[in-house]
């Protein structure tokens, strides 16, 4: 069997309101000529294929002709959803999906009822078995946990429940088959990748890696930066983001997962790099040292850190001009003025609070028409929020 492992696809994320969908459609092009060139037979997409509950049409759109072009490479697809993306709306499309070859577990259930999806090879001669756990929030749990055997002797504490819950999908494992375990969720000692949302990556809530369950091959999701884990008894990774999502990524060569496995043989494991989407870069200095920055720059997205010895009016559009990819842009100077801060901020009024904040950023008082202009959004969204 030839598995490609890939994970947190994300499609509809933009950078500081930019789209990336050119960037997304160059890097999928790029894992569709990797199943191709590899012969695939099944590509493992472990979680957050969409950035946003309701997907946008242009994500849409990406994925739907993505999956198209595997099936027509002769891939089958199995997906779980991650915590990204809604699984009532994986559910509706999942009957639409199977008919080009894509498997979709949307559910933690038992492996008869489908949690457990058996994948052949091309020529027919093997098959995998890959069991399948979507993102389980902890407060459903208990309730996801229900629908395996066993489930009461696992403990009430998440990280420990979900080790319960891997060895409860494996259990149906064969020596006949090439037993993956596709999961999204975070263990312990994985290395973020910068990107992730926090409250999904609480430590508590991480699954010991040294409690993994006997397989063949762990594919995870959820961590955006590609890693193995040294600490599994199992071959596992985390395939990682396909891009660099944020600058919390920008030092991250991004990649997908080919493995070669057969039952009873230890499986060979390939990463193969990713060349597709525009890198993200740092870059501080002065003006004039930023100026002589942009030739070498090239296409990357920048978060430029601008050093003057005051507050510059229109700082953003003057570097913008040499350096047009530049997404943000904080100047940094002397202060005259610090805002308050913790308790002190909180009891302000949002005016003032909006006031400090600006004193603070920019070393200056907001202008009045920025005043009036934060006036009439607030009291918009307020207006809003008391219906």
């Amino acid at each position: 069997m030839r598995l490609l492992h890939t994970s947190d696809w994300h499609l509809g994320r933009a950078l500081a309101g930019r789209p990336r969908t050119d960037e997304f459609a160059a890097v999928l092009d790029e894992v569709v000529r990797i199943a191709r060139d590899e012969r695939i037979d099944c590509l493992l997409l472990s979680g957050d294929v969409y950035e946003h509950k309701v997907a946008s049409p242009e994500a849409d759109r990406l994925l739907f002709e993505t999956l198209v072009r595997l099936r027509g490479e002769g891939v089958t697809v199995v997906a779980i959803p991650g915590n990204h993306e809604s699984p009532e709306r994986w559910r509706a499309l999942a009957p639409l999906l199977a008919q080009i070859g894509v498997r979709v577990v949307t559910r933690v259930l038992r492996p008869e009822d489908g949690g457990v999806v058996d994948v052949p090879s091309r020529d027919g001669v093997e098959a995998a078995r890959v069991a399948c756990v979507p993102f389980v929030p902890e407060r459903l749990f208990s309730s996801a946990a229900a629908a395996l055997a066993g489930h009461e002797r696992w403990g009430r504490e998440y990280a420990s429940g979900m080790s319960g819950l891997l060895a409860a999908m494996t259990a149906s494992f064969r020596d006949d088959r090439v037993n993956v375990l596709m999961a999204h969720l975070h263990t312990d000692g994985a290395r973020l990748g910068g990107g992730e949302a926090e409250l999904t990556v609480d430590g508590p809530c991480a699954v010991d890696p040294a409690r993994l369950p006997r397989a063949d091959y762990v594919a995870l999701g959820h961590i955006h930066r590609p890693q193995a884990l040294d600490r599994s008894p199992v071959p596992a990774r985390y395939a990682g983001s396909l891009l660099q999502l944020d600058f919390g990524e920008r030092d991250q060569a991004k990649s997908v997962v080919v493995v070669e496995a057969s039952p009873g043989l230890e499986a060979r494991i390939r990463v193969v790099p990713l060349a597709s989407g525009r890198a993200l870069r740092d870059v501080r200095g002065t003006l004039d040292e930023l100026r002589a920055l942009a030739p070498s720059v090239g296409d990357a997205w920048l978060r430029a850190t601008v050093h003057t010895g005051g507050p510059l009016p229109g700082i953003g559009d003057r570097v913008r001009a040499f350096l047009p990819n530049a997404i943000q842009v904080r100047p940094v100077f002397p202060r005259e003025h610090e805002g308050p801060t913790g308790p002190a901020l909180a009891t302000l009024q949002p005016r003032e609070q909006f006031v400090a904040y600006h004193r603070t950023e920019h070393g200056t008082e907001p202008s009045a028409e920025l005043l009036a202009t934060f006036a009439e959004v607030y009291d918009a969204v307020r207006d809003e929020e008391h219906g």
